[in-house]
């Protein structure tokens, strides 16, 4: 998914950069009018049934899942706004001062700071863990000197991990001495980055979340600091449960299913007990790294996912019909912990004898397709791929984007249901489900 760059430039590089930041998807953290969400959303839905009118012909219905009204939001980032000091490099030798220093959350929004002394839309573990967090590094110079920004990541479950952002800052002996008394006292684990540098305060950069699936069933997740995680646990369950309509429409038991975009897996690993076999397929290492985690903490033994570009991928399987995978190379990639670590060789044709390649190979015959595109939506040779599925489920954090490639789509496929999940509640942004079924002369 397309985010927003984290907000914790210097005032002279946020000046310039006001403009491009509001068009990602941050909300305005102390915007929450529970009162007003109704209309709200009712308004989103409006737009979306207007835009859509062509495809929502013949009595479909568009499914509409609201969010909760506050207390929703999961991950949240701040600048951090007052007396943090300034200058060099060094690791300063400050101490605990008596008095809090006026530091405070901000956010930035239309060319102009803003101070945030309550977020009502964020989670309240995350609410209560601003107030501390807050007040503990203001009264402590080692901990807020160059400090640029904090970010909270949360869960449904209750796990939460926050970030410190620095600007040319040694976080040395002095910082972490004083980072582990911060842990010792909120009991949150720590991230913090500086010129590229990380510190680990607790040994871990993500947080453990357990959601539902359509069934009841717990789903356990792994989910990584500074990469996409859905920001609204609610609103992820509705999404799973839609899913699971749109693979009761096409008899997914009989059907492989191919995942483009698929993150730490969120979706693969809740589908795959409802589908003969699943491969994932994401870019980001990292997001790879977990999804793999996911499908074993969740014993998804049916389930695959490969680190590939999309587009790499699908020009490479619009020369097949069925495709192979290599099971040991993909084993080993999982193994390869190096920052050039691929599993793409795992789509390689491997020489088998038939004995070996019973067991060395998972056939993928795919009937199915879910996309889950950033907002720009699906590129030309991702769109021409998909095209030749029976079905596809496609999330869209962007409507003008589905709106044109259902244009495309809409040749060789008829949408059988669409849906609106409120995802980002008090913004512009709106998160639609479209499910495509292919045409009979198609």
């Amino acid at each position: 998914k397309a985010t927003v760059s984290v907000l914790y430039w210097p005032q002279k590089r946020r000046e310039k950069k006001g403009a491009r930041m509001d068009a990602g998807d941050e909300p305005t953290w102390n915007l929450c009018q529970p009162e007003q969400y109704d209309e709200i959303l009712e308004a989103h839905v409006r737009r979306v049934r207007d835009q859509f009118a062509m495809y929502l012909g013949g009595g479909k219905e568009l499914d509409v899942y609201p969010s909760a009204k506050e207390g929703f939001r999961l991950r949240v980032k701040f600048l951090v706004y007052g007396n943090i000091g300034e200058g060099g490099d060094s690791d300063d030798e400050g101490d605990v001062e008596e008095g809090t220093k006026e530091l405070q959350h901000a956010g930035w929004h239309n060319g102009e700071r803003y101070g945030v002394d309550e977020c009502r839309i964020a989670a309240p573990i995350i609410q209560d863990a601003m107030k501390k967090v807050i007040s503990y590094v203001g009264n402590c110079k080692p901990l807020r000197y160059n400090l640029r920004g904090l970010n909270y990541l949360s869960t449904m479950s209750g796990d939460l991990l926050i970030t410190m952002i620095y600007e040319r800052r040694n976080l040395g002996s002095t910082w972490q001495k004083h980072a582990h008394l911060l842990r010792n006292s909120t009991g949150i684990d720590i991230v913090a980055y500086t010129k590229g540098t990380q510190r680990l305060i607790g040994d871990r950069e993500h947080v453990n979340e357990t959601l539902h699936d359509p069934d009841g069933n717990p789903v356990h997740y792994k989910q990584i600091a500074g990469n996409f995680s859905n920001p609204n646990g609610i609103m992820a369950m509705h999404t799973l449960k839609w899913l699971k309509l749109c693979c009761e429409d096409i008899n997914a038991k009989e059907t492989d299913l191919l995942e483009l975009y698929c993150g730490v897996g969120s979706h693969t690993v809740a589908m795959a007990k409802y589908f003969r076999r699943v491969l994932g397929v994401e870019i980001n290492r990292k997001l790879v790294a977990a999804a793999h985690t996911n499908l074993r903490l969740n014993n998804a033994a049916n389930a695959w996912v490969l680190r590939a570009p999309s587009e790499k991928f699908c020009s490479s399987m619009l020369r097949h019909s069925t495709w192979k995978l290599n099971l040991p190379s993909y084993r080993k990639d999982i193994d390869d912990t190096s920052p050039e670590m691929t599993a793409f060789s795992a789509l390689q044709d491997t020489i088998l004898t038939p004995a070996e390649a019973e067991v060395n190979t998972a056939n993928f015959t795919f009937g199915a397709v879910i996309v889950d595109p950033p907002r720009a939506g699906l590129d030309p040779v991702t769109c021409q791929l998909v095209s030749r599925y029976p079905s596809i489920a496609y999330i869209s954090c962007n409507p003008d984007a589905l709106h044109r490639d259902l244009e495309a789509l809409s040749k060789t496929h008829y949408v059988a249901r669409m849906a609106v999940f409120d995802h980002f509640p008090y913004t512009g942004h709106l998160e639609c489900g479209a499910l495509l079924r292919r045409r009979r002369e198609s």
